[in-house]
């Protein structure tokens, strides 16, 4: 029997090994690969043949040299890989029908639709969580904005959203003149998880989630580092909702921001094409273009059957040579993805089997690092230019009669000894924490809907919290005692923590920091274990205070911003450090932000 034959197109994109991996170990077919532009994937043996134009993907000769070489090779069916190929292709969908070549693409105006940050959140807007955001048709109707709370992300309408992002109103109006058209948001901090899904007329036929670990940008981007499937079923509903409201064919993926305090996904986009982190999918035997391939040339009954079959698993996948990267950005980031690519190289892209493609790989990135060295100044100017606006409120905190500094307890004054994995099973056991759930996340939603199982999970929590005390003593500390002494005496000081009343105060006791602490906030007091609640207690009853924040949890940290509060992020970790200070808010140790805070008072004195 004759192979049958697929086209990938154009390999010039990371994606294009994982789509030809897959659509090969399942379907006895050949796989051609046809490039816009010079790609280490050229040297790849994956694909069978290989095929090299240099040509732009706007208008009509991409998708004419695409359809004359499947049409030469004799090929069934053509798989778009990038965004520019599945509008092109699906644009000129009559080209390849008339030489009986199938697009495995949706329909050009599904693609548009889908694309689209205006129309799809107006069309998905009741079934789906989108951040808040405005459409600015000009520079001049700016005032739209207002009806936002910064931080902000000014976007592009189209698939490439080329986000910036501002802490304040005037430095967006000053992007939005240059940039209108364009949509603004509301800034959504929380963790990047994605749904994907094959599906026909509304019903899906293989569906994924994932999470991401490391990404292009410490603010956002492509995955460098993910793990899935997130087993949470609210993520999959989302998913499920949105591809039936579309009664989408063909593939999709869903990108979102969990925020973890609040069980919320808010949809960021969605993309109608391949996905970034397909590697992770394929590696893990959801294999999307194989089942893609085979719903085009044999039908979707038996694609269907096809993932049925599929033998899955979880687990992580890490992009270590598209990751060389952060050499020039962030070495640490690298070195910790390094690490993990040692323990587990198969789950990579370092693939010993095609040495070629690495080697030209790893050459590419080393002839890259000039420029994203750039870039990566580019980001750090437009974090220092925000951060004027951060400075504006602290100086609002430096010159008040009134000031308060909030604390966060546990992995900001101190780290306590608590086995954390060890009591979220105990927790699961007992049916107050969910498989996909954190510890955080059943806290809040027990507080909200069942204030008796969240007694019961908070005394639980607190006996493993008060045996870990043993462990604790005065040098655990993250802050020189001569410091917060210092502090007190220029401001009140209030903390503000998950913990407990009662363990909160034993640890600041223990810590011999107690005489320094004007107030305690816990999980069990009349706010419950809301962070931002929580905050709003420590400043309660002083009029006109203006506080600053100290937090280890970003989410936390950029809630604070949008409340008034002036935050800053405890943090050594330089990937979570650059990734807030993008949008200006700084971040180091405790005890430098200690120091900082005393220092900028020190001089107001003199």
């Amino acid at each position: 029997m004759k192979s049958k034959c697929v086209v990938v197109a154009s390999i010039a994109s990371r994606k294009s090994v994982a789509i030809a991996k897959s659509i090969k170990s399942l379907l006895n077919v050949k796989v051609v690969g046809i490039s816009h532009t010079f790609h280490p994937h050229i040297f790849s043996r994956v694909f069978d043949y290989k095929y090299f134009y240099r040509v732009d993907r706007r208008g009509v000769v991409w998708p004419y040299i695409v359809a004359s070489i499947a049409y030469k090779n004799g090929c069934e069916v053509v798989v778009p890989v990038d965004y520019a190929d599945f509008t092109s292709f699906s644009k000129y969908v009559d080209m390849f029908r008339e030489l009986k070549i199938a697009v495995a693409a949706p329909s050009y105006e599904d693609i548009v639709l889908a694309s689209d940050r205006v129309r799809v959140v107006d069309k998905l807007a009741s079934i789906a969580m989108f951040p808040k955001q405005v459409f600015i048709d000009n520079g001049h109707s700016f005032e739209k904005v207002y009806e936002l709370l910064p931080p902000l992300v000014v976007k592009d309408l189209g698939e490439a959203s080329n986000s910036t992002f501002h802490l304040d109103y005037e430095s967006a109006a000053e992007e939005v003149f240059e940039r209108a058209p364009c949509i603004v948001q509301e800034y959504v901090e929380g963790v990047a998880r994605g749904y994907y899904a094959l599906a026909f007329n509304g019903e899906p036929i293989i569906e994924f989630t994932h999470q991401r670990v490391v990404e292009y940008l410490p603010i956002g981007g492509a995955s460098l580092y993910a793990k899935g499937p997130v087993k949470d079923p609210l993520l999959y509903a989302i998913g499920r909702r949105i591809v039936r409201a579309l009664n989408w064919s063909g593939i999709i993926m869903i990108e979102t921001r969990y925020v973890d305090e609040s069980g919320t996904y808010y949809v960021i986009e969605i993309n109608p094409k391949f996905w970034g982190s397909i590697d992770l999918s394929v590696t893990l035997g959801y294999h999307f273009p194989a089942i893609l391939v085979s719903a085009y040339i044999y039908g979707v009954e038996k694609a269907r059957e096809l993932a049925g079959s599929l033998k899955v698993s979880r687990g992580e996948f890490i992009w270590g040579l598209d990751g060389l990267r952060y050499l020039v950005k962030i070495p640490s980031t690298w070195f910790y993805m390094a690490k993990n690519i040692f323990m587990n190289p198969l789950n990579s892209d370092t693939d010993f089997l095609d040495p070629a493609k690495n080697l030209v790989q790893i050459l590419k990135a080393i002839e890259r690092f000039g420029r994203e060295s750039s870039n990566w100044r580019a980001y750090l100017e437009s974090a220092r230019n925000e951060s004027r606006y951060w400075i504006k409120r602290f100086m609002q905190f430096v010159n008040s009669f009134e000031r308060v500094v909030i604390f966060d307890l546990d992995s900001t004054l101190t780290l306590l000894p608590v086995q954390w994995r060890s009591v979220r099973a105990r927790l699961m056991r007992l049916g107050l924490v969910m498989e996909w759930e954190t510890i955080n996340r059943a806290m809040v939603r027990l507080w909200r809907t069942d204030i008796e199982k969240f007694k019961m999970l908070s005394n639980i929590i607190e006996e493993e919290e008060l045996k870990s005390l043993e462990k604790l003593s005065e040098n655990n500390l993250y802050v020189p005692r001569d410091l917060l002494e210092k502090l007190a005496e220029e401001t009140r000081v209030c903390v503000a923590t998950k913990q407990s009343f009662k363990v909160a105060k034993l640890v600041v006791n223990k810590l011999g920091i107690a005489k320094y602490v004007d107030n305690i906030v816990g999980r069990d007091g009349d706010v419950g274990p809301e962070k931002i609640a929580m905050y709003l207690k420590c400043i309660n009853g002083y009029e006109n205070a203006k506080a600053v924040v100290i937090d280890d949890n970003i989410e936390y940290v950029v809630n604070a911003y949008r409340k008034g509060f002036t935050p800053m992020l405890a943090s050594n970790n330089k990937y979570k450090i650059a990734r807030v200070y993008r949008l200006g808010i700084p971040a180091g140790s405790t005890e430098k932000l200690v120091s900082f805070i005393l220092h900028a008072l020190s001089s107001l004195k003199q």
